[in-house]
């Protein structure tokens, strides 16, 4: 008898803990929403070192970023299109204007490009047809809609430091591979990556960084690489835009 009372007690209560209200049950704040890293990836030359500078980057956010990455990525390497769209000037006004659509007062745009690149300008190359420019104040004007956001530019080109002129706002951190007057390397057709592209991938790949330490640890990597090689310092550059310094020391990957 006073086993069945004792087994009738704990059918009682086993199926009064089943029906707990869902609101006494603890909250999950691991299920809580991220914010967004827009990752915008423009690989603008038709060579492999310029896409999977930016697409290779992109995989590594995504391991390591504390936000939900969101990539938007176009290629003019020949090999990709089937899978990116073009990077030409109208893909790139259409992915910028859906990012400043979409991106919300939390969240993060970085604009990564890889390309050749000159004073003032940077080269474009769709597959097989003849090499173009972006000048620096055509590439301001296609980002106009990103204005208001947090945006991080990194460019990865030679003189790529002469466009942080035209590029500079208030909301913006602007990453160059190189020095207004010097080259960058490791463009040599058929790379996998630049030396800027490679010290990237080495950089994010440490957790808990901000963009502040990164940037320390791809100069010196980039400084390491060119001294091995007995090239000329490119000197990567960066700007921080006055709105933006605590998100430069941030840590954010």
């Amino acid at each position: 008898m006073k086993l069945r009372l004792l087994c009738g007690l704990l059918l009682v209560t086993l199926l009064s803990a089943c029906v707990r209200p869902l609101a006494a049950q603890p909250h999950d704040e691991s299920a809580a929403p991220r914010n967004k890293l827009f990752y915008i990836g423009l690989a603008l030359y038709s060579e492999s070192w310029s896409a999977y500078d930016v697409t290779d980057l992109a995989d590594e956010l995504r391991q390591t970023a504390s936000f939900e990455v969101v990539p938007m990525i176009a290629s003019n390497f020949a090999s990709r299109q089937a899978r990116y769209p073009a990077a030409d000037t109208a893909t790139i006004n259409r992915i910028t204007h859906t990012v400043a659509e979409r991106a919300g007062p939390g969240d993060l745009v970085l604009l990564h490009i890889s390309t050749h690149g000159g004073r003032g300008v940077l080269a474009s190359k769709i597959g097989n047809r003849e090499p173009t420019t972006l000048p620096g104040s055509t590439l301001a004007r296609l980002l106009e809609p990103l204005a208001t956001h947090r945006t991080v530019i990194i460019i990865s080109a030679c003189y790529s430091g002469s466009l942080i002129g035209n590029l500079s706002s208030p909301d913006r951190i602007i990453i160059a591979a190189a020095r207004a007057d010097r080259s960058s390397f490791g463009c040599a057709a058929g790379n996998r990556h630049t030396f800027f592209g490679e010290a990237e991938l080495h950089a994010f790949a440490q957790p808990n960084q901000s963009l502040h330490q990164a940037f320390t640890a791809i100069r010196a990597d980039v400084a390491q690489m060119e001294q091995e090689n007995d090239y000329t310092p490119s000197e990567p550059q960066v700007s921080v835009g006055a709105n933006v310094e605590e998100l430069y020391d941030a840590p954010l990957f």
